[in-house]
């Protein structure tokens, strides 16, 4: 293939339309330029550079999966939310059901991942010679090395060990020909991408340039990656029952691409959550980060996804428009309608526990199942849309505060069986004031790719495997609880005292799961737990609000799906037709 040819097709690929340049990250279009004629260029290798950005969120995002009308993500593969009631792109109710073939399966990650590497490739080879001055060479290598980095971490954690091409730049159509690296490879080398990038890299930059990669986001990653290496699904000594990981399935030779194997010791175990506990301390110490706080009880947390410059946010893609709105609103707000979207279910809002930081099935927690929704977790309001949830509703341009109406009797299309699967939508990340359709008080706001409550989170956890439940890792709980409203109580917003390892463990991973809500968290973690045979087999529930004679509502659980875990979808399936190439991977096992 003509090499400008190849070159203009990725850029095609990279690209997208933007209508004025407002940032560093705003997507250019390069149509008609070749290599050459683009890196002699500093403006149009930026423009280059911006458009690797573009695909660090496929995996995030709400739109991962979709056809015609119809879309939802990672959240509805898992137990946080049901999917469309009917969508062809139907990957993710192959995880529900624990059916999934490589022949049907989604190839995004593995197909875009390797595409943006490419893209890192090209620029690699030429910024030297381009027309920067060294330190903003530096910026740029620095850059384009930890995106490299992220995409494989994406690769990472779908497949496990996959083909690193290194610096190798594979023409657009070139079946890439390099074998399976081993897990611990595809980690080390992953790491040496963020210790690569941070060299090059300033700990902040202005305001226009938010969004773009520092040395902050370069040890976050770290930490992240680390983190997932330590855990028990690829980290397995033997402390976490269960012998289905994909080490134990994997046949012979080829254990080592999917997990640590030989299986580590008790002690090579711990030092490989002693890394990932370092790492994300050394995100703590830099003093850079900060929780987002508020004025009124969960503000703070609310206002970290609706304000792009927040302190918390460590690396991000910057959405402009309605996208979130719109595919999570309920369908009088310009949502998605006849439920084609993202609903969640009654286990995740259960999961909150109340005002006192009490779980709902706790004595003295003071839940009443007929007032389901008062005096909860102040989080609660501002991740799950429920009935009566009062929200901005527009009508032309007359703005008004209103309940959205989803109680079984509706004259709304918001009622539960006909705007919503579950009795629920989604309210993470949507702005108090605009719905889908207002084109007036929407703006920019940050999809949190990582954030610094994860970071604090992935230290109580490494922290507790490493030396126990002691002060440091408690420290971390109480002070997302304290940013989220619950009440201090004896000081520990809840949470009980003198817990042993193991119920800490479980602490953490309950946190993580209310916390990172709809942020593409709770798929992965449940399977690096191996926690998913618990969590993944069950059958699912909405909530069915009925409106009574007297004006209030009654509220009833009802079945909407059951979840089949399979222990082969601990890793996803590289599509068939990556196997079927000549010399072509070795399939995960199981598939």
């Amino acid at each position: 293939m003509n090499k400008a040819y190849c070159f203009i097709a990725a850029c095609l690929l990279i690209g997208a339309v933007s209508c004025k340049k407002q940032s560093f990250l705003d997507a250019v279009v390069i149509t008609d330029l070749n290599e050459q004629t683009v890196f002699a260029d500093s403006a149009r290798t930026m423009d280059f550079l911006a458009n690797i950005y573009n695909g660090v969120d496929f995996s995030f995002s709400s739109r991962r999966f979709n056809a015609n009308d119809s879309r939802t993500g990672m959240s509805a593969a898992c137990d946080e939310a049901e999917g469309p009631a009917n969508l062809s792109d139907n990957t993710y109710l192959q995880f529900v059901n624990g059916t999934v073939d490589p022949s049907t399966i989604k190839d995004d990650v593995y197909k875009t991942s390797y595409q943006y590497v490419r893209a890192v490739n090209q620029l690699l080879r030429h910024v030297d010679t381009a027309k920067f001055s060294q330190s903003q060479r530096n910026r740029v290598k620095g850059e384009a090395i930890f995106l490299r980095g992220w995409y494989y971490f994406l690769l990472l954690k779908h497949y496990g060990g996959v083909p690193i091409v290194g610096d190798t730049l594979y023409e657009r159509n070139q079946p890439i020909s390099t074998k399976r690296a081993t897990f611990e490879q595809t980690v080390n080398y992953i790491v040496s991408q963020c210790d690569q990038a941070k060299q090059l890299l300033s700990r902040e930059y202005g305001q226009l340039d938010f969004g773009r990669v520092t040395v902050g986001a370069c040890q976050a990653l770290k930490a992240r990656v680390l983190l997932y290496a330590a855990s028990p699904l690829f980290n397995d000594d033997g402390t976490i029952p269960g012998n289905n990981t994909p080490v134990d399935l994997m046949a012979g030779d080829n254990k080592a691409l999917v997990g640590y194997y030989p299986k580590p010791t008790h002690e090579q175990a711990k030092e490989r959550w002693r890394l990932a506990m370092t790492a994300a301390d050394s995100v703590m110490k830099m003093k850079m980060y900060s929780l987002n706080t508020g004025t009124t009880p969960g503000a703070g947390f609310y206002q970290t996804f609706t304000n792009k410059l927040s302190r918390e946010l460590i690396f991000w893609r910057t959405v402009s428009g309605q996208q979130v709105e719109e595919d999570w609103s309920p369908p009088t707000r310009r949502g998605l309608p006849n439920m084609q979207g993202t609903y969640p279910y009654q286990e995740l809002v259960d999961a909150f526990p109340m005002k006192n930081g009490k779980a709902i099935t706790e004595t003295g927690s003071g839940y009443d199942p007929a007032n389901p929704y008062a005096n909860r977790d102040p989080r609660l309001n501002y991740t799950v849309c429920r009935n009566l949830t009062r929200k901005a509703l527009y009508v032309g341009s007359a703005l008004t505060i209103a309940p959205v109406l989803i109680y079984f009797s509706s004259p709304t299309i918001d009622r539960v069986g006909l705007g919503t699967s579950t009795g629920y939508y989604v309210n993470k990340m949507l702005r108090d004031s605009t719905d889908a359709n207002n084109l007036f008080s929407y703006g920019e706001r940050a999809y949190p790719l990582i954030r610094y409550a994860e970071v604090l989170l992935n230290y109580a956890e490494a922290k507790n495997e490493v030396d126990g439940p002691g002060t440091q890792v408690l420290e971390q709980l109480k002070e997302i609880r304290k940013r989220a409203g619950i009440d201090v109580g004896d000081g520990n917003y809840g949470l009980k005292p003198n817990m042993n390892k193991e119920e800490m463990r479980a602490a953490i991973q309950h946190e993580r799961r209310i916390e990172l809500a709809f942020e593409e968290h709770r798929f992965w973690d449940v399977r690096r737990w191996k926690i998913a045979p618990q969590t993944e087999n069950k059958l699912m529930s909405g909530m069915q609000a009925q409106l009574q004679a007297d004006g209030t509502n009654t509220y009833q659980r009802f079945s909407v799906r059951q979840h089949t875990f399979n222990p082969k979808t601990y890793l996803w399936a590289f599509p068939q037709h990556e196997i079927s190439k000549p010399g072509g991977l070795v399939q995960n096992p199981g598939y």
